[in-house]
């Protein structure tokens, strides 16, 4: 089995699981996809990990204060004078290493818009979206390295019985 055939198995396994169960506990899944997506973006692991997270909820809060800025006027041109200040500062935040993965940030800020501003859900299914892909990440690392040696044993021994 390749590497990539047990990333794609540990991640099919776990992605329908997560529809599954975030269906059932009324969670609106597709954001957990987006902290799935960042994970993965991010380049995994640890520091992947934590600089997902960060990336994506200070997104969520330059959405969040986007959204919120409606209330103050909800005019067109401000609203366009708002959304390129934000977009400026998501850019130019990335000189700081935690908020340098500039597309996660977008990710946390759109989800804001397409939750409807909905930051409580986007919160918690963010996190379990990062969990997510950190599950996806190491299941497919486990099933990579366990079943390449089972399915290496067993060519060993049919050839070991087809020489004898």
């Amino acid at each position: 089995m390749s590497v990539v055939m047990a990333n794609a198995l540990g991640t099919g396994i776990f992605c329908g699981l997560w529809q599954g169960i975030g269906s059932v506990l009324g969670l609106a899944t597709w954001m957990g996809f987006v902290g799935c997506t960042s994970y993965f973006s991010a380049g995994c692991g640890k520091t992947g990990f934590i600089k997902s997270m960060c990336s994506n909820y200070v997104g969520l809060l330059w959405g969040m204060c986007i959204i919120m800025s409606g209330n103050i006027n909800s005019g067109i041109l401000f609203g366009a004078i708002v959304t390129g200040a934000f977009s400026w500062l998501i850019c130019y935040q990335s000189k700081i290493d935690l908020l340098s993965l500039v597309p996660n940030t977008f990710m946390g800020g759109f989800s804001a818009f397409a939750s409807g501003g909905d930051w409580k859900m986007l919160c918690i299914c963010l996190v379990l979206g990062n969990i997510l892909g950190v599950c996806c990440d190491y299941s497919g690392r486990f099933l990579a390295a366990n079943l390449v040696k089972i399915i290496n044993q067993e060519i060993r021994v049919k050839q070991i019985f087809k020489g004898a």
